[in-house]
């Protein structure tokens, strides 16, 4: 992952600041599931530029949420082996 990250940042960058930034963001030091924030990218000194285009949230309109807790997955008790 480390010199994947370095050879991405490598043309928009010196070497020596991609492979810093590469070390960080594969140390382990967050989650695949982190978000990281703005402020933290900042910090990394990689360019950032905070939300989206009208066009995204118009195509997000054609595909509501369903509210409430429903869960996601559902649970339908079976056999594996496909016998009753």
């Amino acid at each position: 992952m480390k010199e994947f990250l370095k050879h991405l940042l490598h043309g928009k960058m010196d070497l020596e600041r991609a492979a810093e930034i590469a070390r960080v963001l594969s140390s382990g030091y967050w989650t695949h599931d982190y978000p990281i924030t703005p402020e933290q990218v900042e910090q990394l000194g990689l360019p950032i530029h905070v939300g989206l285009p009208p066009e995204v949230y118009e195509l997000m309109e054609l595909y509501p949420q369903p509210s409430g807790r429903r869960p996601t997955v559902q649970y339908v008790p079976t056999r594996y082996d496909g016998r009753d």
